[in-house]
């Protein structure tokens, strides 16, 4: 075999934990064809096995009762395909003695839905199929295979969903979702001989108004009367989730053997058949959820005692891409089987609990769920994106925050950070300010009222009740009401300590003891420091070196340390706007920015972090602020002070000068923008030279970006100049408001709001730390990132009058294998250095990526290293320029220049540096590929290289331009194909100025064009297109019998020959030939009807010797929406090519896991040294692949 598998990143598409007699809890996954195995708690990849040929995994079930080394311990299946293994044979994967096990698998008469493992020791299980049918299984003899038994089913409905369960050692229970949106209940039942009887329908539920996606029977469930019962949850395509209950007698809903269900097909009632008793029962609950479609649903049931309600949750999964917790409630003290239908609908209902969104893009199509004794759920996910999420939640949490003043719903948590196999999860407490005062030690001064004498009616304000007038009494005076005390501003000093002011200028310390417990003290300004806080307070906290300052409307700044008191640090002319923390990562020493309000100066106080009260060394420098720039943040980068503004501007200082800005930087693309957030300069040890620094900066526009400061000296070398240059441009998923960031292990870290939750995000590994609804983004919070815990913070913040502390001591989950896109990935490039792949996806985004495949093969990995959020519609094609230039394209006309390159201390930079030059008022085409080369010398300007580019649009217009960054586009030649849409376009020849390009189109033409450029490129640039030349057709030849899908050119060793191969919708391979040196010949075409069984997406020549014997050869990687990858070897004779024929053989064929194929790229061309010398190609489309390629070529 010529082509192997070396690499997967494809949708997971089943699950299931395996707890080992060793007390190790694997997770068992199935990606695509193979068998993966993790260590849950540690996300290591310990193996991989291919288990079906040509088939993906589907569905696994583990029996935790087997014990002998020949019982019967996993199923697993995926299609019509069965795969049963002993104990031992699971013993021996895991041991990594077997490398695969398609061997084992067996085929039965219809696709499998679900899988029941019987527990009796009988070594059997049954299937429920697509078509309602069980089918029993049991295990072999003596390596023998599975003997297969059908068994009867009331009907034979088509499934979309199935649950079976094994009731009683002698009954399974089926629920079964039809496509027409009906669910069947029925059983079927085992004699003690082991025989089974005639299946019996118990219950036929109507409701749902889309086609049934999901079922899920119950465990067991015991009400208040110890009385044990079953629900049955069901997900349509009508968005709901609506319970049943199982809990009528059995006995009274069987039907007579052998009565036949009729019902018609399609939604709705079929009065024709009303009069057959069937027994139908209302949902007790129903709940519409998610955005979008809800694949499956899961029950969760933790008995408590028995004579308390279960605590029964549901989990729903949906092709949002989350899983939602919903619980079960009734007001009803009676438990729900007591209760008629009409009288549960009514008082039982589904309550929204929680959100989980750990995946990308869309579908949750796999889960696992694993519950201990404690209460404690262990939840894994798989997703289309190729991640598994592994994350814990608490079955016996009420989720209900409590109102006692600072104590936490579970006392645990700071002393157990990452020991042991207890997960931390997150829990949030509420303080009112009234309880904090009232509880404030009696010692400090707390004494003093809630309310102040000065809120309050003087003695002298209160004046007697008039005597009547006429008869009419005087109007009371109206007694004006006391202000209430609140809280106002927060800021963290140190990990478990934090100050809050009250608006009544009360200074609250609050310290988080290791219990979670809260202790409160109250602290006291100098002098009458605590009235200039009454309403107004500005408060900036230093928690690195447990320092904060607070400032209130006179213009004092204190600061206090960690001394239960205040110092005044120095005063202000006028009211202070805002304060900000400034760290200068070369000298390692903090400082205080103050801006004051309606004033064009700032001040910047430095803070001696070794002095008892932060002041021994202090010093103080104010500076001018240029006009209409209210300062935002504030931060020092290769020794300068940049500070950003509310327009989303940047102002460069010289710390040592003051006198004006170095530089100003305004955004191009945007004359008014969102407010600067953070400055952030990147880690010093990254490198770079010594004239050159970069800083990361935050906004509001949901933004975050890299810039380059490059400082200039003037001829006395002092620093003359700085000049700013955007490098990098990100667009995490949530925002728009994004408030700081900071580093973490070299991860970049983001927070921010989106919509009214408050979002912690990982942006390197592209996960979700914390999500905590707060209401949004207008409140005061502080929040405060527990380094040590990886994952772990506290967040404080305002909501409704009273204070919420939500502490996380470390990630509430993890992830045990990275992802990638969730949507159908379309095209690929690699960079002409192969060091980065770019891919481009359905969910507009574009993703970078690094291959690391130089260690064990079961190490192999694509790394994401940034992804691209600017398309607004799907991407069509993707292509490098050397590595420095990514070209994009897809709907809405969009076409982007993207500028590429290595930052210090950060990695890849990725930003915009063009657009599309001639937009439709519409917009309404796709620029369905385009071709990027280098101009010929004549096109160039001032000794400046020109790049040309070609698009090809849908309505089936070409234009070609020529590029550079300082003059940007000029339109050289367009032209026009028929009606029918173009699919590809390539420069085949660009000679002097003179262009030869090749297109195709959706009529299966292959069409040769040329172009002559006459007008000077002065002429062109000012004309912008007016007067270009028109693309002449040289040929237009018919290769397929419909839409050409692919292609890919190279030369014959002679260059006298262009040889183009094509892949069609028709799943034709097409090879035609070129005249190189006369274009007007029309080619030779061969064509290769039936390469595949599908079109052909996606084609790459190899690269590699070209002759062999005197004749040419050329090794073809095709790919098609028939999941194949085939390498086929074509050899012509060179000397008489247009009249000699070709052969074309077929050297391998291969299933590829990725469905809907959509590009094939040359990963490796085996030009390099070590593993570069393999050759390697990649496959995209719902996923990507990998895959080692051993030419005929390289023999």
């Amino acid at each position: 075999m010529s082509i192997k598998h070396d690499h997967a990143l494809n949708p997971v598409t089943a699950l299931e934990f395996y707890h080992t007699l060793a007390g190790r809890l694997l997770l068992l996954a199935g990606e695509g064809s193979f068998l993966k195995v993790f260590e849950a708690e540690t996300s290591e990849f310990l193996f991989q096995c291919e288990i079906f040929p040509g088939q993906t995994i589907h569905g696994i079930v583990i029996n935790e009762s087997s014990v002998q080394t020949n019982d019967l311990q996993v199923v697993i299946w995926g299609g019509k395909c069965l795969a049963l293994l002993k104990k031992k044979d699971l013993d021996r994967l895991i041991c990594r003695d077997i490398v695969n096990l398609t061997s084992v698998a067996a085929l039965v008469s219809d696709w499998i839905l679900d899988v029941a493992i019987s527990d009796d020791g009988e070594n059997r299980c049954v299937l429920v199929t697509a078509h309602n049918k069980l089918i029993h299984a049991n295990l072999g003899q003596n390596d023998q295979p599975p003997f297969l038994e059908d068994l009867p089913s009331p009907s034979e409905s088509i499934l979309y969903s199935a649950h079976l369960i094994w009731d009683t050692p002698n009954k399974i229970l089926v629920a079964a979702g039809t496509v027409f949106g009906q669910v069947i209940v029925w059983q079927s039942s085992v004699t003690d001989e082991g025989f089974f009887n005639d299946a019996q329908t118990l219950f036929t539920f109507e409701g749902h108004e889309g086609s049934i996606f999901g079922v899920n029977i119950s465990p067991p469930i015991r009400g208040a009367d110890t009385t044990s019962m079953r629900l049955l949850a069901s997900c349509s395509d009508d968005r709901t989730i609506r319970i049943w209950s199982l809990s009528e007698s059995f006995q009274q809903s069987k039907q007579k053997d052998g009565q036949m269900i009729l019902r018609e097909t399609g939604f709705g009632k079929n009065k024709a058949y009303t009069s057959t008793p069937l027994p139908s029962g209302k949902c007790i609950a129903m709940v519409m959820g998610h955005a979008s479609r809800i694949w499956s649903v899961k029950f969760l049931v933790h008995d408590r005692t028995v004579l308390e309600h279960s605590s029964v949750s549901v989990l729903s999964f949906g092709e949002d891409a989350t899983a939602q917790q919903w619980q079960l409630e009734s007001t009803a003290e009676k438990s729900i089987d007591s209760k008629t239908d009409e009288e549960a609908t009514n008082q039982t209902s589904l309550r929204h609990v929680n959100t989980f969104a750990f995946h990308s893009g869309k579908h949750i199509w796999s889960t696992a769920l694993r519950s201990g004794s404690d209460g404690i759920l262990n939840i894994s996910t798989g997703g289309a994106d190729g991640k598994i999420s592994f994350y814990s939640m608490d079955m016996l949490s009420t989720n209900v925050c409590p109102s006692i003043p600072g104590v936490f719903t579970q006392p645990q948590l700071l002393d157990s950070v990452t020991t042991g196999n207890q997960p931390c999860l997150p829990y949030t407490a509420i303080c009112e300010l009234e309880d904090v005062l009232k509880g404030l030690p009696q010692d400090n001064g707390s004494s003093r009222p809630l309310f102040t004498q000065a809120q309050q009616d003087s003695p002298s304000d209160i004046r007697p009740i008039s005597p009547p007038v006429d008869g009419k009494t005087a109007a009371k005076k109206k007694v004006k009401k006391p202000l209430k005390d609140a809280f106002n501003r927060y800021a963290f000093i140190s990990e478990n300590q934090f100050l809050a002011t009250t608006k009544l200028g009360r200074v609250l310390l609050g310290q988080i003891s290791t219990t979670m417990t809260m202790e409160w003290i109250e602290l006291h300004l100098p002098e009458s420091g605590n009235e200039d806080l009454k309403a107004y307070a500005v408060l900036q906290g230093f928690p690195e070196i447990s320092v904060a300052c607070l400032a209130g409307s006179s213009g004092k700044i204190y600061i206090y340390k960690s001394i239960n008191s205040f110092f005044e640090m120095g005063t202000v002319v006028g009211k202070v706007a805002d304060m900000f923390k400034v760290f200068d990562p070369d000298a390692g020493t903090f400082s205080l920015l103050v801006t004051t309000l309606a004033s064009k100066t700032a001040t910047l106080f430095s803070i001696d972090s070794t002095a008892e009260d932060g002041l021994q060394n202090s010093q103080r420098i104010s500076f001018k602020l240029p006009d209409d720039f209210v300062v935002t943040s504030a931060g020092i980068c290769h020794s300068l002070l940049v500070l950003g503004s509310r327009k989303g501007s940047l102002a460069v200082f010289d710390p040592r000068k003051f006198d004006n800005p170095l530089c100003i930087w305004n955004d191009p693309d945007c004359s008014n923008g969102d407010a600067i957030t953070t400055i952030l300069p990147l880690s010093p040890s990254g490198g770079g030279n010594g004239n050159t620094g970069y800083f990361l900066t935050t906004g509001r526009n949901g933004i975050y970006s890299i810039f380059s400061a490059s400082c200039f000296p003037d001829s006395n070398m002092e620093l003359d100049s700085v000049k700013l240059r955007p490098l990098h441009r990100g667009t995490p998923p949530f925002g728009p408001m994004i408030e700081a960031a900071w580093f973490e292990d070299d991860m970049l870290i983001l927070r921010g709001f989106k919509g009214k939750s408050f979002v912690v995000w990982n942006e390197t590994k592209q996960y979700e730390i914390m999500n905590v609804e707060c209401g949004g983004a207008h409140r005061s919070y502080a929040y405060y990132s527990l380094y040590r815990t990886k994952g772990g913070g506290i967040f404080i913040y305002t909501k409704a009058s009273r204070l919420y502390i939500h502490s996380q001591v470390k990630l509430p989950h993890q992830i045990v294998k990275q992802g990638g896109h969730g949507r159908e990935i379309k095209a690929c490039a690699i960079s002409s250095d192969g060091s980065v792949l770019a891919t481009g996806a359905e969910d507009t985004s574009i993703r970078f990526w690094r291959y690391e495949d130089g260690g064990a093969k079961k190490n192999n990995q694509l790394n994401c290293v940034a992804v691209i959020q600017k398309h607004t519609a799907g991407i069509q094609h993707l292509q490098w320029h050397r590595s420095e230039y990514l070209f994009s394209s897809g709907g809405n006309e969009e076409f982007f220049i993207w500028a590429i390159k290595d930052i210090p201390g950060f990695g890849i930079g990725v930003v915009c540096e063009a657009t599309c030059p001639d937009q439709s008022d519409d917009r309404d085409l796709r620029i369905m590929s385009f071709n990027v080369t280098e101009a010929p010398h004549i096109l160039d300007s001032q000794q400046q290289p020109r790049l040309l580019i070609s698009l090809a649009y849908s309505d089936s217009t070409i234009r070609t331009y020529t590029y550079t960054k300082a003059s940007g586009y000029g339109l050289v030649a367009s032209g026009r194909y028929t009606s029918s849409c173009l699919t590809q376009i390539k420069h085949i020849n660009v000679v002097d100025n003179t262009i030869n390009l090749l297109t195709t189109a959706t009529d299966g033409y292959l069409t040769l064009w040329k172009c002559k450029i006459n007008c000077s490129l002065e002429v062109r640039d000012q004309n912008c297109g007016i007067n270009t030349p028109e693309f002449v057709m040289l040929s237009n030849t018919k290769v397929h019998q419909n839409a050409i899908k692919s292609l890919d050119f190279t030369f014959c060793s002679t260059k006298n020959h262009t040889i183009i191969v094509t892949g069609g919708d028709d799943n034709a391979l097409g090879i035609s030939v070129y005249f190189t040196n006369d274009t007007s010949l029309h080619p030779v075409t061969h064509i290769l009807r039936s390469a595949h069984a599908a079109a052909i997406t996606g084609l790459c020549i190899m690269p590699g010797p070209t002759t062999k014997n005197g004749k040419g050869r050329i090794s073809i990687i095709s790919s098609s929406n028939d999941q194949r990858v085939k390498e086929w070897t074509l050899y012509m004779d060179e000397r008489n090519i247009q009249t000699g024929a070709v052969e074309i053989q077929k050297m391998d064929d291969v299933f590829t896991n990725v469905a809907d194929v959509g590009d094939l790229v040359v990963l490796r061309d085996g030009t390099g040294l070590g593993i570069a010398r393999q050759k390697k190609v990649l496959v995209v489309g719902n996923g990507m692949e990998v895959w080692n390629v051993s030419c005929d070529l390289d023999e």
